[in-house]
């Protein structure tokens, strides 16, 4: 079995960058297996369908979550600042562009920073059991299951392809933008018992946080779509073209996400 998705892992990364050698510089990392990257996907979606199950359970109370809050979203802020603020370092002292960069299957100055990023996307999974254990089920939307299965995976083919140079871009902009959203949510969990006029008066900035998403994706797009027309730098085109793709399926799902929470419903309230 296990060969069999090593396999499968082998073909995708074969057609992904026919040019990329079979003895890839982290083909051996930790957690870099298509085993282990399926894996790590498999018991995420298990737990999100074999837990709401559970948790929706009659006379299933809510587990509360917020002590573990309270070190969660710090320790995200810390990570998610030190990836931007590493990436931008590297790019730095590698004399990057912001786009069209050369690609070191030998060096990799930023393969090291990459991988930090996507195992940091496992403890990004924590949003979702924090939900489910807090029987929050408004927010366990298809665009939130959607997002954390595919982003993993998506990053699993970046560190086994596309693992230097314009990849440092899309540490930057998600760390900054992650290192944001956390802090929302740490004020937010300070202010969560007071009375609702201070909580609106402190969390007023919460859609112009989805607005920050969105524009990372248009850069993240950018990015893409630059290097796809001009045809510069090394990186591979094929993951350059999944990439392309993939963000663009992020950037309408959260623009759905941002119609419906910040123009429909204000237009509900006018009316009630």
């Amino acid at each position: 079995m296990v060969d069999m998705i090593e396999d499968w892992g082998a073909q995708i990364i074969a057609w992904t960058s026919p040019e990329e050698p079979l003895d890839s510089p982290t083909k051996d990392w930790p957690m870099a297996s298509f085993t282990h990257a399926l894996l790590v996907v498999t018991c995420y979606l298990a737990f999100v369908f074999i837990g709401k199950s559970v948790m929706s359970a009659p006379g299933r109370k809510p587990i509360d979550c917020e002590p573990a809050k309270y070190i969660y979203n710090p320790l995200q802020i810390i990570l998610c600042s030190y990836m931007c603020v590493e990436a931008a370092v590297q790019a730095y002292r590698n004399d990057y562009n912001v786009v069209c960069n050369g690609f070191d299957r030998v060096n990799h100055p930023v393969a090291n920073l990459l991988w930090f990023f996507y195992i940091s996307k496992m403890l990004d999974f924590f949003d979702t059991i924090f939900i489910v254990l807090g029987q929050k089920w408004n927010q366990l939307s298809v665009l939130h299951v959607y997002h954390h299965t595919t982003i993993f995976l998506m990053y699993w083919l970046n560190l086994r392809v596309g693992y230097d140079g314009d990849i440092y871009l899309t540490i930057i902009l998600n760390g900054f933008i992650h290192t944001i959203m956390y802090t929302y949510y740490f004020i937010a969990q300070h202010i969560r018992h007071l009375d609702p006029k201070v909580r609106f008066g402190v969390i007023w900035w919460k859609k112009y946080l989805t607005g920050a998403q969105l524009v990372q994706f248009l850069c993240m797009n950018a990015q893409a779509g630059w290097m796809l027309y001009s045809g510069c730098g090394k990186f591979p085109v094929r993951n350059t073209q999944i990439y392309f793709g993939y963000i663009q399926t992020l950037f309408w799902m959260f623009m759905h996400f941002f119609y419906m929470s910040y123009v429909v419903k204000k237009k509900e309230v006018k009316k009630a």
